[in-house]
């Protein structure tokens, strides 16, 4: 986690930098349930930070948020992968699953057809 030193000032920038090592340290951790809350604050201290003028703190905070951007990116990656494989075991459970030559489902035969032909 990237934080302050001990007995640092705490600026605007400080914060925002600690909310989204918190926001990191929940994604990482699968801790989801923190993620609303962390938003709130989040947003109440973005309205505070556009008036900061440091540039570096906030080149520090770009950062930060940079990498919980490619966190969120790869926990929605997750979670449709997850949904994905549900619907799979969920159609799976209903019948045969057969795949065209390219690798895409393919529309179930009718059921009197697959007979016929054997």
């Amino acid at each position: 986690m990237i934080g302050l030193e001990d007995g640092a000032a705490r600026t605007g920038a400080d914060l925002m930098a600690q909310l989204l090592d918190r926001v990191h340290s929940a994604l990482t951790n699968a801790d989801y349930a923190q993620l609303g809350p962390l938003a709130v604050e989040i947003e109440a201290e973005l309205l505070q930070l556009e008036s900061a003028g440091d540039g570096a703190a906030l080149l520090r905070v770009q950062a930060l948020a940079r990498r919980n951007e490619i966190c969120l990116q790869s926990a929605q990656r997750g979670f449709r992968a997850a949904r994905r494989r549900v619907e799979d075991i969920k159609t799976a459970r209903s019948g045969l699953v057969t795949y065209d030559t390219t690798g895409r489902r393919a529309a179930p035969h009718p059921t009197g057809e697959l007979a016929k032909r054997l």
